[in-house]
């Protein structure tokens, strides 16, 4: 065997298990049906003012001062939304110049074009995004306004006298990555909140290998516990390690058994295999087919061709989240009818920090990310499982509403969403108002002071997923020093 090999197999390339062996052995548990979370980090900071367009005709919050602001990054006061096709409640799009967003075949026009306003509501969405759109308008998204890191509620006058705390490290991406993996604002010391909440729900899979928590590719601390880890499985499935000869493997291992080290490191090996042989199995022969078509009529998480999608090939718009949500699908259907109960499913979609070129940058990332959700809920609606699924975003940090030319900055509150059919439509929290030095900005660039907390987007999914109050205060710390506990966007 090659040295190559034996490091692989600490690795789990394909699969890798972030916990110890004894997380497997608990005991059995009673549960109320299957549910799921799927949790979207959009690394970078996302631009969400420019994904969910102010368009109602407040003075403050409203398109004119958007647009007064925002000045060459703004996306045109242009309604498409009679230009979405519907059959059978089913969002149909054409080719190439036939999409709602095409403008002259580039994505960095088609970023600005316009958007789909939604009835009743006083945001749009950006026109690269007419499946995000699509659900929106049937009531199974819900946008949650000026969200961010916030320790407890505080006003701009608070913030700036110090009479309230600031989350550390603000504007800071590893640092308010963290904050939003542990759930509390306040310290980046803590375990991942859904690591937590697997250390305090451990029974809830009976003892399955696959636990509670799954990273798809990216490996998050998120979801480690101070018990409880996660597997971590490639978007194209576990692989077999047909080229390693297990017989050969065993014998090796067993010449220096009286090591302690090596005793640990053949139970560890004795497990992995037995995982892997497990999760192979269950991929290649219990996972399903889909037999839906997405919004170009073209197979569930195939890769339009460029000519399709209406823009260059210089754009590179590709379908890696899609091959992600994908696995995502996959596994959810495994979870479900193997006997699980809870599952918790990181995916992490990456080029949001547009500092520079957002209008192609952002509007490439943005079509991948509309085609990937799209995609994923028909797969859950074909699967029967659109009400057991909740998918929502976190990211950084919202970014700045003045621009620097062609790009904007790090800055705090954005737009968030959590789709599914379990969800209510609807805006959520308070539109901000978007004035430079205004009473929402906390500098003189647009840096919004977030009015709704993290805490309070988590609890009311989590609510959702069943989590007890007890076991809420130790997830969710800071969640008692909101009024309001549950947002009220589920059913």
């Amino acid at each position: 065997m090659q040295r190559r090999e034996f490091l692989k197999l600490s690795g789990l390339a394909g699969v890798s298990l972030y916990a110890f062996p004894e997380y497997l052995l608990a005991e059995e548990s009673s549960g109320d049906g299957y549910k799921a979370i799927v949790v979207v980090l959009l690394h970078g900071g996302n631009d969400s003012i420019n994904m969910f367009i102010p368009s109602g005709d407040d003075a403050k919050k409203g398109y004119a001062n958007y647009a007064s602001i925002r000045t060459s990054l703004k996306v045109e006061n242009v309604d498409l939304s009679d230009k979405l096709t519907v059959t059978e409640g089913k969002l149909s799009l054409g080719s190439g110049a036939e999409n709602p967003y095409y403008q002259n075949g580039t994505i960095s026009d088609a970023y600005t074009k316009g958007f789909y306003r939604h009835s009743g509501l006083d945001v749009a969405t950006n026109a690269l995004m007419p499946e995000l759109a699509h659900l929106v308008n049937q009531n199974r998204v819900a946008i949650v306004a000026n969200m961010g890191t916030l320790i407890e509620p505080a006003t701009k006058a608070e913030l700036l006298a110090k009479a309230k705390p600031r989350p550390p490290y603000l504007f800071s991406h590893n640092s308010q990555r963290r904050l939003w993996f542990t759930g509390e604002s306040s310290t980046q010391n803590r375990h991942g909140w859904a690591g937590i909440l697997a250390d305090n729900i451990p029974n809830i899979n009976n003892g399955s290998i696959y636990g509670m928590n799954i990273s798809i590719d990216n490996g998050s601390h998120m979801l480690y516990g101070e018990n409880s880890g996660y597997l971590n499985i490639s978007r194209s499935g576990p692989d077999s390690y047909k080229s390693i000869n297990r017989t050969l493997y065993n014998e090796w291992l067993a010449k220096e058994n009286n090591n302690p080290y090596h005793k640990l490191y053949n139970r560890m090996r004795k497990h992995s295999f037995n995982m892997q042989d497990v999760l192979v199995n269950d991929w290649v022969n219990n996972s399903p087919t889909f037999s839906s078509t997405n919004a170009y009529g073209e197979e569930l998480f195939s890769a339009p061709s460029f000519t399709t999608l209406g823009v260059k090939s210089a754009d590179g718009v590709g379908t890696r989240l899609q091959e992600k949500f994908k696995a995502v699908a996959k596994l959810a259907y495994i979870g479900k009818n193997t006997g699980l109960k809870r599952q918790i499913f990181y995916v992490q979609h990456g080029g949001y920090d547009t500092h520079g070129n957002q209008k192609q940058q952002h509007g490439k990332i943005l079509r991948e990310l509309s085609m990937a959700l799209g995609d994923f809920q028909l797969a859950l609606d074909e699967m029967g499982m659109s009400d057991e699924v909740t998918t929502f975003n976190i990211s950084d940090f919202g970014r700045s509403i003045g621009n620097n030319g062609n790009g904007t900055d790090h800055a705090w509150g954005g737009h968030y969403f959590a789709m599914g059919a379990a969800i209510k439509g609807g805006v959520y929290g308070t539109l901000p108002d978007l004035t430079l030095g205004g009473e929402d900005d906390l500098t003189q660039k647009g840096r919004l002071i977030p009015t709704t907390s993290t805490s309070q987007y988590y609890g009311t999914v989590l609510k959702w997923f069943g989590v007890d109050d007890a076991t809420m205060n130790l997830v969710l710390p800071e969640l008692s020093n909101f009024d309001v506990k549950d947002l009220g966007f589920y059913v």
